[in-house]
């Protein structure tokens, strides 16, 4: 069977399966890569139907109680088994003897009162194991974790029950890499417990008392990286260094989290920081000093230094009575060697004078999160104060002058890094003062709304971001990276006023577009961050995008934050993904070509209108809609004439000096219409034909080839081919004055045509004899 018809039959057995279990909650959900997911789901026992294809499976935050022996034997290729947080107080022997592919394992936060080896034994990959919070009171009788040589990473004890470490508690774990210990009341623990794992980096300790804790650090300070203690009590603590005086220690990094001290168990601590001398980083994160600083001056004097310490952090440090706090005068000296402070969101609103300048090896100060001032700041940056400090981090403070605090910071003369960020500065002054190696500078947050000359000219880091800025017109030759995002900006800044410049975010402003030449501008630019903005995809710029596939290595967040706000049928799409139409990226082609097309299209129309007789056929069409207009047939009592005469110009001597006398002089008399003598003037000549055509008995045609040329007999004689020709009536007379030939008479008029084939016509005579006979038969032919 191919793998995937596999994984897609795995997966609707284990959905089946789930969704049958009628008193669950809800089923598990699972991906095709095998991770399912039931954790907070109501679950009050593993569901069944799990299969091989299952690899990594989370049941936690559940009301399950019971882990049998079968419910996960076919998960043979599980890696990641979450069950934390559920109700689970019974776990049978070989529950989980078929994981033998099985790297995480969390039972923490169950209901477990003992703990067996048993559980283990198959375990022989396990990395992760976190056993944390359920509610054994030892690690068992016998070792636990013997038949896991490749664990990593272990998580034991609670808050409450768990009291006794042994021995044989932890053997077998040579190779430990991190060890967290929660056993707040723990009362026993037996030297050389954790000698056992010698190569552990990382030791977390929830201790209540500090009792047993000098125990444990002389079993743990020759291999141990890293030490945190945390909920601690240390009020009783009282360190003696003879012990742990004569052993080598590789402890880099104490960290104490949610720990009590009093004046007198700081000293204690100090202390330590001499005997464990390899110490070089220590942390007090969220910590609690019950005391006013009253140090004992005799216990300090033997102590010069805080031991090897460089690096000093302190987060979230309470002090109650900090209104009686001493000046801390009496510790200023052990400072010396201190390199890196962090004093983060502690209130600090003041750095004394003294303690500055005691300070004398410091480089990085960070005082986030506090409550400095120009006033206060003034004080704290004195003469000779921090004399080798390059960083000053005062970010999330209440500085309001940028130009009294670049003054101010004028006495650190090595300061080349300093992040004043998210203070509230609103503007910028055109001129400013700061140190003269001013190399990095973070206004991020600061709520500026313009950019002016106050800013160091050395600079060559600086970050703008999150502010109110529309515009960047500064000449700063040194700058190296720019940091500009979450601002108003409409286009990249001009390349010509950062020469040098080799990093640019600038995501999440105004920007609608760029160019390739504008990218080539910067010379020296490897990476740019400008996703978020609102493209708009045009031709060119998607052109340029998408036909760059070197644009990647620039565009550090191509392409998922390059999206298309506009044209609106391409809107949220990927840059890289968009497409426009021929007509919008080509308009101009396009306009041509159809132009060109409408062109040929009115010239062949024209040919053909030539060619087919067109433009007669519309002029027919015209004079057809104007005979609609009219009666069928005009009443007898508007007939005005006996006969309308239709003829050339050219012949009207024949008509008006022959015709004309013979007619309208002869006893009686006929009455004819012409042209020239009866048409009403002003009138448009097509109704004057019309009118007159109805208004008489009788059409006269005379016809020559001068006729058939006539473009207004033409009229004529189109509106008598709808309107007499059509009646079946014989009100046309045709007299033919010369002979025509009929393959001379357009082949349009068809009827005429036919008519001259089937009707009689009369002819002019030429012989003069001949011509009264002529007379008489036209008068007979207007009586009729």
């Amino acid at each position: 069977m191919p793998r995937a018809l596999w994984t897609a039959w795995v997966w609707a057995v284990i959905s089946l399966s789930t969704e049958g279990a009628s008193d669950q909650a809800s089923s598990l959900s699972c991906d095709p890569a095998g991770v399912c997911d039931g954790h907070s789901r109501s679950l009050n026992f593993i569901p069944s139907g799990l299969t091989a294809g299952v690899k990594s499976l989370d049941l936690s935050n559940n009301e399950i109680t019971y882990v049998g022996n079968r419910d996960l034997q076919r998960c043979v290729n599980l890696k990641t088994l979450r069950l934390g947080a559920n109700e689970i107080h019974t776990v049978e022997e070989d529950s989980f003897f078929h994981l033998r592919s099985l790297e995480y394992l969390d039972l923490s936060y169950n209901r477990l009162s003992n703990l067996s080896s048993s559980w283990f034994r198959s375990l022989y990959v396990l990395k992760f194991l976190n056993l944390l919070g359920n509610l054994y009171n030892t690690l068992g009788e016998t070792s636990l974790f013997s038949h896991l040589p490749n664990l990593r990473t272990l998580k034991v004890g609670n808050s409450n029950s768990f009291t006794e470490i042994h021995e044989k508690d932890f053997a077998g774990l040579t190779f430990l890499e991190e060890l967290e210990i929660s056993a707040q009341n723990l009362q026993i623990y037996v030297p050389k417990s954790l000698k056992s794992i010698q190569n552990i980096s990382r030791l977390i300790l929830h201790l209540k008392q500090p009792v047993l804790l000098l125990d444990i650090l002389v079993d743990i300070v020759s291999s141990l990286d890293y030490l945190e203690l945390s909920d601690t009590n240390l009020h009783t603590f009282h360190f003696s260094g003879a012990s742990i005086s004569e052993m080598n220690t590789s402890v880099k990094k104490l960290i104490f989290r949610n720990v009590q001290f009093t004046d007198e168990s700081f000293v204690e601590v100090v202390k330590l920081f001499n005997y464990v001398s390899g110490i070089l980083e220590v942390e007090f994160d969220d910590c609690t000093h019950d005391g006013i600083g009253d140090f004992r001056t005799l216990a300090l004097d033997r102590i010069r230094y805080l031991g090897n310490v460089e690096t000093l952090t302190i987060r979230k440090l309470h002090i109650p009575q900090s209104f009686l706090f001493h000046d801390l005068s009496s510790i200023y000296s052990l400072t010396g060697r201190v390199r890196r402070v962090t004093i983060e969101n502690s209130k600090v609103f003041l750095v004394p004078c003294l303690l500055s300048q005691h300070l004398k090896s410091l480089e990085y100060l960070d005082l986030s999160e506090n409550l400095m001032s120009e006033e206060t700041l003034k004080n704290s940056a004195c003469e000779n104060a921090w004399p080798f400090l390059q960083t000053l981090v005062l970010r999330q403070n209440r500085l309001k002058s940028l130009e009294k605090t670049g003054e101010l910071l004028l006495t650190l003369k090595n300061l080349t890094n300093l992040d004043i960020s998210k203070n509230n500065f609103l503007s910028m002054p055109e001129t400013c003062q700061w140190p003269g190696r001013m190399k990095q500078l973070n206004l991020s947050s600061t709520r500026i709304h313009s950019l002016t000359q106050c800013l160091p000219q050395t600079l060559e880091i600086l970050d703008v971001s999150n502010n109110n800025l529309d515009s960047f017109s500064l000449i700063l030759p040194q700058l190296k990276e720019l940091y500009i995002s979450r601002n108003k900006l409409k286009t990249l800044p001009d390349a010509s006023f950062l020469p040098v410049l080799s990093i640019m975010r600038i995501s999440r402003n105004i920007i609608n577009t760029f160019s390739k030449e504008q990218l080539d501008s910067f010379q020296q630019l490897k990476t740019l961050e400008a996703g978020g903005n609102s493209f708009i995809c045009s031709c060119d710029f998607l052109a340029f995008t998408q036909g760059q596939p070197a644009l990647a290595r620039v565009l550090a967040d191509w392409p998922d934050d390059y999206r298309c706000d506009s044209p609106s049928h391409v809107r949220g799409q990927r840059v890289r993904d968009a497409r426009l139409s021929l007509s919008e990226c080509h308009r101009a082609a396009v306009v041509s070509a159809v132009c060109c097309a409408l062109f040929l299209l009115l010239l062949l129309t024209g040919v053909l209108c030539h060619r087919l007789h067109g433009l007669w056929y519309m002029k027919m069409m015209w004079a057809w809609l104007q005979a609609k207009r009219k009666p069928r047939k005009a009443p007898r009592r508007d007939i005005c004439y006996d006969a309308f005469v239709s003829y050339s110009e050219r012949d009207s001597y024949w008509v008006e000096n022959l015709m004309v006398q013979e007619l309208e002089h002869f006893n009686p008399p006929f009455k004819l219409c012409l042209h020239k003598r009866d048409f009403v003037p002003g009138k448009w000549i097509i109704d004057n034909i019309i009118d007159s055509i109805e208004k008489s008995h009788k059409t006269i045609f005379v016809l020559s080839k001068n006729f058939v040329k006539s473009e207004w007999c033409k009229y004529e004689l189109d509106f008598s081919h709808f309107r007499l020709f059509d009646e079946n009536n014989d009100a046309a007379i045709l007299i033919l004055l010369e002979p025509i030939d009929k393959k001379a008479i357009p082949q349009r008029f068809c009827k005429l045509r036919k008519i001259m084939n089937t009707k009689t016509y009369l002819e002019w005579p030429t012989d003069e004899t001949q011509q009264e006979g002529f007379w008489l038969n036209l008068r007979a032919a207007i009586r009729s």
